[in-house]
C-alpha cells in the first residue's frame, strides 16, 4: 500500500466538524464538500447550523484553517447579524438588522434591511455607510436617516 502524502486529506477529514467562525463562535458541522465539476477544486463546504435553521453555504475563499478537530473560518457569516441593533453615529438606536442584501452566494453584501420596530416600514441602508460591526451596527457619520426613509 502506497503512503499518502502528508498534505492530502480526505472528506472523513473535513465532514462532520465543528465550523468556528473568526468570532470563536460554533456556527454549525460541516455536512457537504462543493467541488467544481469542470476544475475537479474544492469551492466550498455547506454548513449544517441545526434544527430549524437553513444550510449556510460557505465558500472556500473564507476557510482559514483545515483542522484537526474544527475547520476555522477567516470570517463571520453576514447572517450573524440578523437582529442586531442599528446605531448612528452618536449611538443613538435607529432599529435593528431584519436582513442582509447579499453579493451572489458571497460572504459580501450590499446593506441591511432595518426596521425601527417589528411594526415599522423596513428601510435599507447600503454597507458602505456602515462604521462598524460588532456586538451592534454602527453607521458612519454621513448616514442620513431622511435619505432612508
Amino acid at each position: 500500500m502506497k503512503k499518502q502524502k502528508k498534505n492530502i486529506i480526505t472528506s472523513d477529514d473535513i465532514l462532520g466538524k465543528d465550523v468556528i467562525d473568526s468570532d470563536g463562535d460554533i456556527i454549525g458541522v460541516s455536512s457537504k464538500i462543493h467541488i467544481d465539476a469542470r476544475t475537479k477544486q474544492i469551492v466550498g463546504l455547506t454548513v449544517d447550523e441545526g434544527f430549524m435553521k437553513p444550510d449556510l453555504y460557505i465558500g472556500l475563499e473564507y476557510v482559514k484553517t483545515l483542522g484537526v478537530d474544527s475547520l476555522l473560518l477567516k470570517t463571520s457569516p453576514k447572517e450573524k447579524i440578523r437582529g442586531l441593533k442599528v446605531l448612528n453615529s452618536k449611538g443613538n438606536k435607529i432599529g435593528f438588522v431584519e436582513d442582509v442584501i447579499s453579493v451572489g452566494r458571497t460572504n459580501r453584501f450590499k446593506g441591511i434591511v432595518v426596521k425601527k420596530d417589528h411594526f415599522a416600514k423596513p428601510f435599507t441602508i447600503q454597507s458602505k455607510l456602515i462604521k462598524e460591526i460588532g456586538y451592534s451596527v454602527i453607521l458612519k457619520d454621513i448616514w442620513n436617516k431622511e435619505e432612508n426613509k
